[in-house]
Parts: structure tokens; C-alpha cells; sequence
């Protein structure tokens, strides 16, 4: 394995401390500084009989005292353990792996114990589908592999699959983002309205009676978009098996959380151990090694295999690692040079552990953490250090590394990522807003499914503003759909009744705004206002502007309350919209190939389908428009008088140009701008658009051409201060990726305040940059470990880690690391990656971990994007996630960051 071994020969000893029959091998992570710890126990012991003190472990006199004290760099060094080291009691970290599942594990109440077991043994619920989609299975919780699972006579598979009704069988429990009762999604409101039809008839039907109180739904997938609809035999069976699973999702997440790593163990021993047996052969071993992406040749592996099998158990006549032994493997396996190095420059060079003291010293030196003191570094290692050295004050090699892994020393400044921390008493106007379009979408803009699970999906990421194309429905209510598309119908009602009354405050306490496309009647806009006033009620901001207002109001003062943005009558009388809409079919779009925006062959299919749908419905049309020429026209779209009550903060208003805006708008006006024309602005006026934008909000939307979904670029718009760039959050890209590294820097609130330069309070032109706010960024790429397998070459990966800002068009600019051949375990890079960016306020720092490939474009393997403010200095590790946001862990980055001046 290159770059494993401690010298050229290749040559390894795994053996090494042998505590409570398990093997930690010499060269662990947590092995060097337990062995000196121990030696030192030792010295210490045989010499205690000449102490002065028994409490002392050797006798010093009062010159060596004075002498030690005169220097802080040599007590540094040689600072050791008050008292004899008690013996070491540590196991290794991962040794209990294969105990992170299991009924014990999961069951964290003992009252939720007969529920769960009722829910293990399973029983048989209806799967609703639709209308005449109805299907019997038998579920059950799987404890053993954490899952949800549906098993009919025809089909049985514990591990997943499809089901005769082409749905999937297994459910990952860590999958699913929650369990609701009754019907809360669109096939449950969907076949409740068929059923209460057939009710009111009398019609005789095969299926059972939709009764809501035996309805359940259970949310699962990428961003909570998938729904498995199920009904129970009664009320009792439906409340087990809803707070039965609630519980156990929250245990499984919260064991991913305490055991993330001891899971992911337990995921690559499962998959390696083909024959279920409970050990690894060493043909497993050699499987598993692929798996951890270690490229080894036959013999060294072997060797490695026999070092670490010291039971010499048989299993069908070979030799196998049992469970402990397997850990030592893994440990011989895995090394850390540059974890290791930091510790040794930091730690006693003597007993090679590190104490309160010396923590304090590296946390205020390296990290930049000033206000670190001995006591709360003393408190760090409580936390973080596994072995009984920690009663004393001191840390291993190991605690050391785990520390470094956990959330405080995340390169993402995590105080920013878990919490508000901005002033939220500015006017809106001085925030970004996380923004969606077409919210109603989950897929294709002409022929998707619109479904209120858009809604509640964008919700619970963050998302503050919505979007709802509404148009007459057939019933006299309104329904929202991409209006003369192929696109599925769902009602207003259920919009706000299932999605933005239950969810709209779930994830932030801040304003939700409903950006509304307006194309009723006059009689259903009527409506519209009365639905909004009857479900939302009080979380409905109705109170009037004062028309002397000089800025809108502030996310505090309108904390959980919904924003109707809208266009509105001046008076009491209808009036005449004469405006664009949102979704006006505007000039091919500026791209950037770099950034997943490209307009590729799909891109100009999209637009000649979309072009022939026009023409289609065109020529459908003509023949009665013909006939309605000679008949009177009624106004473009006119406007009720009662979207005044509801109509506020937020109030539609063409856009022209941004010298009729800064002499005819109110703060209050919001403008909708065509991805096209935005960016016509952004080259041509920058500086009056970070004016403009200063004051009003501004929303940006995607090209109409853009049917499949994809998005527009929103760093742009953001460098010149555009609160709303819509995404369609649906659809997995950069922009997406982007859009969330941005706003978890405030907590994920929803709401990220715009630098100084974009509110006029620091000197800013964007068309002629100085080094006034000039950074240096210096990224030294130490090391990684656990990188993602490339699912695209399916072979050892070769990686290779680029940076890159995104911010100013000035400031765009990429930079990358060499290839390190045959190793996605641990490699090792130890180069220095420098950026100069003269606008850091507006730019993001994104790291693309690839694989070279010869055959195709080098492969993705994993991301990470982090707002200049929000980085963190000193020796950090990058987490990887993938563009849906999944968490990539344990993969990861060892990296030291520190930023400069010009």
C-alpha cells in the first residue's frame, strides 16, 4: 500500500499493546502516546521508592524547580503527569463497532419497548398508491440492518428491491425525515377526495374505507421528497406504528451522530463478510481493502492478515479475522502521519502526551481561539479523550485526532453554522433570502408532478420564499401548476393547509414569504384571499404600511409571520395588471460551463420541445382566438380589490431601469428580473444594481427555457447584493450546492445579512477593485482518508483536491493539487494551494475532490463550499458532502488554512 509504511521496505508490525484480548498494532492512532504513557508508568514505579514524596514520582530538588520554571518552552516539552500514571484502560475506539445497532441500542425508552417489538414483528397495512392503487403488504422494522421493509407472497427481500407495484420494499431508517398522521400528502388528499365522492354516491367498491384516523405516511429520500402512503387496521395499530418509528428514527440518527464513524465500520465489515458468519477470510480481507480504496499488493496484505489473526480460528476451512481482530487489522491498516506530526510538535517530547496546558497553547497559537484558557482545554479533554488519562488532565494521540474531527474544528466556522448569529433587526432589504422556484415542482418544468411535498421539502432546508402559480381551478377554488404545461394540478388549500401552515416556522422562526403568480379571475382571487386569511390566521402579516415608510420592516419584527409579495390595486376599484409574469420566455441566458449551467445538446432539446409545445398549443388555439377578435377585451389580468388586506411588505412592481426605480419606487416595491436581463444589468451597471438592491428586494429568475430544471448561477446576483435568486430546489447542481453553503452561515435561519460593502457603509466599486479588502488564502493540503469510491471507473481512485472562488467575476480563479496514484484510504499531499481574492466578502471557497481518469472526465468524489466569512483558520478538516447535501462521512480532508493581507 504506497504511502502506509513507516520505512521503504514496506515492512509493518500490527502487534503491539495487548489489552483485554484485543490488539491495538504499534502504529494506531491511539498507540504512541498509550506505549510511552505506560513506559513512563513503569520508570515512574521503580523509581518511587527514591521519591521524597509518594505522591511525586521522582525527587527533584529546588535548583531543578528554579530551573524548569525559568523556561516555558522546555516545560512545554517536558510537562509530566503529577504522580505515578495509573495503568492505561482503553479499548480501541472502534471495538464495538458491530454493537451500534440492535433492540438495546435503539430502544433508548424502556416504556417504548412492546411498541417497538410490535412494529419488529410487523403486521399487514395497506400501501396507497393512488386512486385504484391500493396494494397489501406485510412491514416490519428490520433492527439488524436499520430498516423500514415491505414483503408481499410474491416478493421477500430484507436488503431492499422492487416490489410487484414497482415501488422499493426497504426503507433506510436514517432515510426517512418523518412520520405523519393522517393525510398530509398529495396521493392521501388525492384518494380522500375520490373516496369521499364515492361516499356521497353510494358506489359499491373492493377497497377498504379511507378512514383518516388509520392513515399514516412515512417521508423518506433525497431532500424528503418520497412518500410510502400506508392505512392500519385501526387507530391503535396506526399510533403504534407512528410513534414506534419516530422513535426509533431518532434513535438511529442520533446513533449516526455519537457513532458516526463505529457505523460506517460496521457498514464496510457487513459488506466485506459475503457469507454472514460473523468473520472475514483473507479473500473478505482483500474485498474490504478495495472497498477502503487501499491498493496492496498479495503478500504485504497477507502478512498483515496473519499479524493481526492471533486466535487462528477456522470458518470452512480457512483462516479468519474474528471481530477484535478485524479491529486490529483496521488499525494496522490505518495511519495518520500529518495528525501524528501535529500532535508530537505540540505534545511533552518525554511521556509523548499532551496536557491541559499544551492544549491551550496549540488551540490559542494554531486555531486562533483567543479566548482559550486551561480550564475549558481541560474540558475539551474530558470530552474528547478516550483513556483514564483524561481524569488527569492529559490527552493521547487519539483524543488528539477525534478532537480535530469533531464540529468545533470543522473548516465551516461551526458557531456560524448552528446558530443565528447576525443582527436580525436590519430591514430585509439587507439580506440575502434562501429562494425557490416553481416550489409546486419536484421534477421537469412542462411535464413534472406538482405536489405540495416541494413545499414542505423547501421548507424544512430553510427556504424563505415560495413560489405559487395560481389559476382557476374548476371547482371555483384556485390550483397551482405551471400554467399551459403538462404539469399535475394541486389545490391552494392544501398548499396552505398541509405544507405552509404545518411547516412554515419548522426550521426558522423568520418570515416565509409567498411570492404569488397571479392568473385568476377576479372571483377567485377573491377566493384565494379568503383561504389564506381562514387556514394561515394570525401567522398572516396583514397590518398596512404606512405610506410614509422608509424601510421595510426588519426579519425580527416579523418573525413567524407569511408575506404575501404580490402585485396589488393602488385603490378600491379592480385595475388592470399589465406586467410580465415571472415565467416570460426571455433571450438565451450568460453561461458558465464551470459552474453545471452549460447549454448543452439537453438544453437546446429543451428548448425546441418546449418551442414545438408552444407551436402545438398555438395551432390548437388559433381557431378560437380567431373567433374571439371580433368579441370585446377584458383587461390583461385584473386585480382584485381585496389583495390589499393581504398584500403588504412586499408589493410587485415592473422593472424598467434602475433610474425610473430610483425616482418612482417605494421601499416596499419588489421587482421580479429575467435571469437574461439580470445579467445584461450585471455587466453593464453594476454599481447602480448594489444601489438599487440596497433598498429594494430584488428577485431573480431562471431562464424559461430551462425545462429540465436546471439553474441559473446565483453568486452573481448575490456579488451585487439581489436578495431572491430562485432555485429550483428540486433539481441536484452546484447552484443548489452553493445556495446552501451560503445560508447555513447564519444558522440555517433562511436569512444571511449582505456584507458592509453591499449596504454603502464600506467604500465599494465593483467596477474598478482596489486591494483595499484584498485577502491571501493559503490552503496547505495535508492529507485525507476514507475518500468515496468513484462509481464511475470502479477502481482504486486516484485523487486530487481543487480549490476555487466563486464571488466576483474578478476573483474566479482555480487551483489544484497533484495526483496521488492508488489511494482513497489516506493520502498524503502536503502542498500549499494560494488564492488572492480582492472581494472576499462576496466569495465562496469551494474544494472538488476528483478522481484522474484517463477514460472520461475525472469523476466527482466529493464537495465542500464555505462562504469567506465562514472560514475557519488553522489546522481543520474538510468534511465532504455530494451535490443532494448527504454527508459523506468519515471522508475527509486534513488541511491547515491561514488567510493574510495583500
Amino acid at each position: 500500500m504506497e504511502g502506509n509504511n513507516d520505512s521503504g521496505s514496506g515492512e509493518t508490525d500490527p502487534v503491539g499493546l495487548h489489552i483485554e484480548g484485543q490488539i491495538i498494532p504499534s502504529h494506531s492512532p491511539c498507540d504512541n502516546s498509550v506505549n510511552r504513557a505506560e513506559e513512563r508508568r513503569v520508570e515512574m514505579d521503580n523509581n518511587k521508592n527514591d521519591a521524597h514524596n509518594k505522591d511525586v514520582p521522582r525527587a527533584t530538588d529546588s535548583k531543578q524547580n528554579e530551573k524548569a520554571e525559568s523556561s516555558d518552552e522546555s516545560e512545554k516539552k517536558d510537562d509530566a503527569p503529577e504522580g505515578p500514571i495509573p495503568p492505561v484502560s482503553i479499548q480501541p475506539r472502534f471495538a464495538n463497532f458491530l454493537e451500534t445497532t440492535g433492540k438495546k441500542v435503539l430502544v433508548r425508552n424502556i416504556s417504548m419497548e412492546d411498541v417497538v417489538q410490535k412494529i419488529h414483528e410487523g403486521s399487514a397495512l395497506w400501501k396507497v398508491r393512488g386512486v385504484n392503487k391500493w396494494f397489501q403488504r406485510h412491514y416490519k422494522v428490520d433492527i439488524d440492518n436499520m430498516c423500514l421493509v415491505g414483503e408481499s407472497k410474491k416478493w421477500w427481500s430484507p436488503g431492499g428491491g422492487s416490489s410487484s407495484d414497482g415501488s422499493e420494499n426497504a426503507v433506510p431508517l436514517v432515510d426517512i425525515t418523518e412520520v405523519r398522521e393522517g393525510w398530509k400528502t398529495d396521493t392521501f388528499n388525492k384518494v380522500s377526495t375520490h373516496s369521499e365522492k364515492i361516499k356521497e354516491k353510494g358506489a359499491a367498491t373492493d377497497e377498504p374505507l379511507l378512514e383518516e384516523n388509520k392513515c399514516f405516511s412515512v417521508i423518506h429520500g433525497p431532500g424528503g421528497r418520497e412518500t410510502l402512503d400506508l392505512v392500519a387496521s385501526s387507530e391503535e395499530e396506526r399510533d403504534a406504528w407512528v410513534t414506534g418509528l419516530a422513535h426509533l428514527i431518532q434513535s438511529v440518527k442520533s446513533l449516526y451522530e455519537e457513532k458516526q464513524y463505529d457505523v460506517w465500520l460496521r457498514e464496510q465489515f457487513n459488506e466485506a463478510d459475503k457469507d454472514n458468519n460473523g468473520s472475514l477470510n483473507f479473500d473478505e480481507c482483500s474485498t474490504l481493502l478495495k472497498q477502503l480504496n487501499i491498493k496492496m499488493d498479495k503478500s504485504h496484505a497477507k502478512k498483515l492478515f496473519n499479524q493481526a489473526n492471533t486466535n487462528k480460528q477456522k470458518r470452512d476451512g480457512d483462516q479468519v479475522l474474528e471481530v477484535g481482530e478485524f479491529v486490529a487489522f483496521y488499525h494496522a491498516l490505518l495511519k495518520m502521519p500529518e495528525v501524528e506530526r501535529v500532535y508530537k510538535e505540540n505534545a511533552s517530547e518525554k511521556t509523548q502526551l499532551m496536557s491541559a496546558a499544551q492544549l491551550c497553547t496549540f488551540l490559542q497559537k494554531y486555531q486562533g481561539i483567543a479566548d482559550m484558557d486551561e480550564a475549558k482545554a481541560g474540558n475539551i479533554i474530558l470530552k474528547y479523550e478516550a483513556s483514564n488519562l483524561k481524569d488527569q488532565g492529559y490527552m493521547t494521540q487519539d483524543g488528539f485526532y477525534h478532537m480535530l474531527q469533531s464540529d468545533m474544528f470543522d473548516i465551516y466556522n461551526f458557531d456560524h453554522e448552528s446558530h443565528v448569529h447576525q443582527d436580525m433587526n436590519q430591514p430585509l432589504s439587507h439580506y440575502y433570502i434562501s429562494s425557490s422556484h416553481n416550489t409546486y415542482l419536484t421534477g421537469h418544468q412542462l411535464a413534472g408532478e406538482s405536489s405540495v411535498e416541494g413545499y414542505i421539502s423547501a421548507l424544512k432546508r430553510g427556504c424563505r420564499l415560495l413560489e405559487l402559480d395560481l389559476w382557476d381551478g374548476d371547482d371555483g377554488e384556485p390550483i397551482i401548476y405551471h400554467g399551459h404545461t403538462l404539469t399535475t394540478k394541486i389545490t391552494l388549500a392544501d398548499v396552505l393547509k398541509d405544507g405552509i401552515k404545518a411547516y412554515a416556522f419548522e426550521a426558522s422562526p423568520y418570515p416565509v414569504i409567498l411570492s404569488i403568480e397571479n392568473h385568476l379571475s377576479l372571483e377567485q382571487q377573491r377566493v384565494m384571499v379568503k383561504l389564506m386569511q381562514d387556514i394561515l390566521g394570525d401567522m398572516l402579516a396583514t397590518d398596512p404600511i404606512p405610506e410614509d415608510i422608509g424601510a421595510v420592516p426588519s426579519p425580527e419584527s416579523l418573525k413567524n409571520k407569511v408575506i404575501v409579495r404580490g402585485k396589488k390595486p393602488k385603490g378600491s376599484e379592480i385595475e388592470e395588471d399589465d406586467e410580465d409574469d415571472d415565467d416570460d420566455q426571455d433571450k438565451i441566458d450568460y453561461i458558465d460551463s464551470d459552474d453545471g449551467a452549460s447549454q448543452s445538446k439537453k438544453d437546446f432539446f429543451n428548448l425546441s420541445f418546449y418551442r414545438s409545445f408552444k407551436s402545438l398549443k398555438r395551432s390548437k388555439n388559433s381557431s378560437t382566438k380567431k373567433r374571439r377578435k371580433s368579441l370585446p377585451q377584458k383587461p390583461h389580468k385584473p386585480l382584485a380589490p381585496e389583495l390589499t388586506q393581504v398584500v403588504n411588505v412586499c408589493e410587485g412592481k415592473k422593472f424598467i431601469s434602475f433610474q425610473d426605480a430610483f425616482e418612482s419606487y417605494k421601499c416596499v416595491h419588489t421587482p421580479s428580473i429575467g435571469e437574461t436581463k439580470a445579467f445584461g444589468l450585471f455587466e453593464s451597471s453594476p454599481n447602480d444594481f448594489v444601489k438599487f438592491t440596497e433598498r429594494h428586494v430584488t428577485k431573480i429568475y431562471p431562464h424559461g427555457t430551462r425545462a429540465d430544471s436546471s439553474n441559473l448561477k446565483p453568486y452573481p446576483f448575490w456579488s451585487v447584493g439581489c436578495q431572491i435568486v430562485a432555485l429550483n430546489m428540486q433539481t441536484e447542481d452546484k447552484a443548489n450546492f452553493y445556495n446552501d453553503a451560503l445560508f447555513r452561515s447564519n444558522g440555517n435561519c433562511g436569512y444571511v445579512l449582505k456584507p458592509d460593502i453591499l449596504l454603502k457603509k464600506d467604500p465599494y466599486n465593483p467596477s474598478e477593485l482596489s486591494d483595499r479588502y484584498t485577502k491571501i488564502v493559503r490552503v496547505t493540503i495535508l492529507s485525507g482518508q476514507h475518500l468515496p469510491n468513484s462509481t464511475k471507473k470502479g477502481d482504486i481512485v486516484d485523487p486530487y483536491v481543487q480549490l476555487k472562488v466563486r464571488g466576483h467575476p474578478l476573483d474566479k480563479q482555480k487551483q489544484r493539487t497533484k495526483v496521488v496514484k492508488n489511494n482513497g484510504f489516506n493520502p498524503v499531499w502536503n502542498e500549499t494551494l494560494e488564492l488572492t481574492i480582492k472581494v472576499p466578502q462576496v466569495s465562496l471557497i469551494y474544494f472538488s475532490l476528483r478522481d484522474e481518469s484517463s477514460y472520461a472526465r475525472d469523476p466527482v468524489l466529493g464537495l465542500c463550499c464555505i462562504p469567506f466569512d465562514s472560514l475557519s483558520t488553522g489546522y481543520r478538516y474538510v468534511h465532504f458532502r455530494d451535490l443532494a447535501g448527504k454527508n459523506l462521512a468519515p471522508s475527509a480532508l486534513f488541511v491547515h488554512v491561514s488567510i493574510g493581507d495583500n
